[in-house]
């Protein structure tokens, strides 16, 4: 009798289901560079706040709190602005080469080492898609990105139909995991979730705020957005069709992150996003543009290597994202969650989940001068006003400091606010000359805001972050 669970007729069985095209993953290559040196350039932008001695978080801090995780020091190794100006341009120079395609594999895995290290650098100012650019990273390397459209192109030895399901599967695991956590009535029962999440001012685009007038829309929308993050995704695993289907998943998740971009204020994060999916593009995407067809692919055999690795890494992050899951009774144990961190699988993707935060607020940077003037320099320098400014999502600079601030409020984040006041006094002492202009005594404060029910008012209440 055959054996028709035995590896090899496995992948068979794969590649005969499953095709991929390897100009979509040079898309990918050179689309992942892009959207990875935007990240960097935007991260450089506040370097000396967010990375080094003179900022929020200076190494004593840091080693502080996170020397418990075991990765490679890089952007550790010291804080003074030049060495971590150092770093910034050679986590360029490698994300570069990586778009181009020059030694792919290699500048992929230093790329990697640097995001790996950036990132627990200052956790404080982290989202969503800073988590899937590592995944990314980490499970695109047993792919064949480099195969087309690269400096350096290199044939292709080992069957990759397998490692690029894992990929896919990785990706949409975003989608599943969200809808899992989110198991409030505010998305089943009450069907509220949009209604709090558009009246967040601090991440509240025009649209948004429009939407609010339409509650009986909104509900219909937050069980659309449910159902669409356990359904969608299933299309991309359809073994009939599977191309078909996939661009039906495609296009159906590129609608859905554009409607989250255009009302909510979320980064870089939908871009990474739909740059996930280019690696799924069917081949007719690129018929549809008149390119040349690929020449029939030869058999090529899996590396039993890499198959072990992926299977090894997939396993251990299904078993990382139940720990998430209410469902799940068991997770993964403390003591084996290093190993995410060391080599960057570590994730969260409780995008509004299990609840919507039902309070947000703005910050009042409330400084009292030597000749007796007030002022709040969170409003350059103005009058001080505890009026609610008619749009808070101007006070941001950019999503870095819009992670920072929802850290900023949190009880169990209290020390990261005294770091931020002497910083704020520094920066605003060192650019005035005249003794009667310079800070004596500054609070930050909070103004928190209720998120009221349809219909009541919003209460608002000023907390003292720092005395």
């Amino acid at each position: 009798m055959k054996n028709y669970f035995n590896l090899p007729n496995i992948q068979q069985k794969l590649n005969a289901n499953y095709q991929f095209d390897l100009r979509a993953f040079a898309l990918f290559r050179i689309a992942l560079g892009f959207v990875m040196m935007l990240d960097i350039c935007i991260r450089l932008s506040d370097f000396t706040v967010f990375y080094t001695q003179n900022g929020v978080l200076p190494l004593q801090y840091f080693s502080q709190f996170f020397d418990k995780y075991y990765f490679l020091p890089i952007y550790q190794l010291n804080d003074t602005p030049w060495f971590v100006g150092i770093c910034f341009a050679i986590h360029l120079i490698a994300i570069f080469c990586f778009a181009i395609g020059y030694r792919t594999k290699l500048f992929q895995v230093i790329t990697l080492l640097f995001y790996i290290s950036l990132h627990m650098r200052n956790p404080y100012v982290l989202q969503g898609g800073d988590d899937l650019i590592r995944c990314m990273l980490i499970f695109s390397l047993f792919m064949p990105l480099n195969a087309r459209w690269a400096v350096q192109t290199k044939k292709i030895t080992h069957n990759y139909t397998f490692y690029t399901l894992v990929f896919m599967f990785q990706v949409l695991m975003v989608y599943w995991v969200s809808a899992c956590m989110k198991n409030s009535a505010e998305w089943h029962s009450d069907a509220t979730a949009l209604y709090y999440a558009f009246n967040l001012d601090i991440i509240q685009w025009p649209l948004a705020k429009y939407l609010l007038q339409f509650p009986t829309l909104l509900k219909v929308l937050t069980h659309v957005v449910f159902y669409f993050e356990i359904l969608i995704p299933i299309l991309f695993f359809i073994p009939f069709k599977n191309q078909k289907m996939r661009a039906i998943g495609i296009i159906s998740i590129m609608i859905f992150q554009i409607g989250i971009a255009s009302t909510l204020y979320v980064g870089l994060f939908y871009l990474i996003n739909l740059c996930a999916l280019i690696p799924l593009l069917p081949s007719q995407f690129f018929t549809y543009f008149k390119m040349k067809p690929l020449e029939q692919a030869e058999a090529l055999p899996y590396h039993q290597t890499y198959n072990y690795w992926v299977i090894g890494i997939l396993a251990y992050v299904l078993v990382w994202n139940t720990t998430y899951i209410p469902q799940f009774r068991y997770g993964l144990a403390k003591k084996f969650r290093t190993v995410a961190y060391t080599i960057g699988i570590n994730q969260s993707w409780g995008m509004f989940a299990p609840s919507v935060f039902k309070d947000d607020g703005w910050f009042v940077y409330e400084a009292h001068l030597a000749n007796g003037d007030t002022l709040d320099l969170n409003k350059a320098s103005q009058k001080i006003s505890y009026q609610k400014p008619e749009n808070i999502l101007s006070t941001i600079k950019n999503d870095r400091w819009r992670k920072y601030s929802e850290h900023l409020v949190m009880q169990d984040k209290v020390w990261i606010r005294e770091p931020l006041k002497n910083e704020i006094i520094q920066e605003y002492n060192a650019s005035v000359y005249d003794e009667s202009k310079k800070i004596k005594r500054f609070f930050i404060i909070y103004m928190k805001e209720l998120t009221p029910l349809p219909g009541d008012t919003a209460k608002i209440t000023p907390e003292y972050l720092t005395y």
